[in-house]
């Protein structure tokens, strides 16, 4: 997967410069296909390399991590993307500790909240939260899933929406993440409190500060 990041972007570019150089017909509306494909082939890529280095271990911070500023730049950087709305939830304590790596904690939150942006419901926020206990919440609205198919929704390559495009590595990420700081991870749907929606819950290693 890394070694495909270089050519992938190389090839993208040439064929966006394609795209907008060819007159308006067949020719364009070719080359702006493949340049879908591309993207759609630098996003598997990129999700390949985080399943790689959540396999890979060195999940696992030296010294605690206060989450608290890590969840919230996390949630701003989508933010400043615009589009959906993300409500983010703090607990009332200045700091909540845990051994994750930054880098791997960053991992999940994004596939988390990318899974709730792309599968929720469009006209609701989607809601994440963080407890005293360390708990990591991301709540998105729509259709409750099914419970046949809630099981299945961390195996790789497995999407909840077939018609939805994705990777189905989101969730796959995620939960071998949890599973490599020894955190539990659970799908809840219809999410709590509520007739429909999905939840994702994580309980990360709470640790004292350092």
């Amino acid at each position: 997967a890394h070694e495909l990041r270089t050519p992938l972007a190389a090839t993208l570019a040439q064929i966006q410069r394609l795209r907008h150089e060819a007159p308006e017909g067949p020719l364009r509306v070719r080359a702006a296909k493949i340049e879908n494909a591309l993207r759609e082939l630098a996003r598997l890529s990129e999700k390949l390399m985080q399943l790689a280095k959540a396999e890979g271990g060195g999940l696992l911070s030296e010294t605690p991590q206060d989450l608290i500023p890590l969840l919230a730049h996390g949630v701003d950087e989508w933010s400043q993307r615009g589009g959906q709305s993300i409500e983010l939830h703090l607990p009332g304590q200045a700091s909540v500790y845990s051994n994750i790596d930054p880098d791997a904690f960053g991992i999940l939150l994004r596939n988390l909240i990318e899974n709730a942006l792309k599968y929720g419901a469009t006209d609701q926020p989607v809601e994440v939260s963080l407890t005293e206990q360390a708990l990591l919440r991301v709540v998105n609205g729509g259709p409750a899933v099914p419970e046949s198919v809630l099981q299945h929704l961390t195996e790789r390559f497995v999407r909840g929406h077939r018609e939805i495009s994705g990777s189905g590595l989101g969730l796959a990420i995620a939960k071998t993440i949890a599973q490599g700081v020894n955190a539990r991870m659970q799908l809840i749907s219809p999410a709590t409190g509520r007739q429909e929606g999905f939840e994702v819950r994580v309980w990360l290693p709470l640790e004292r500060a350092p």
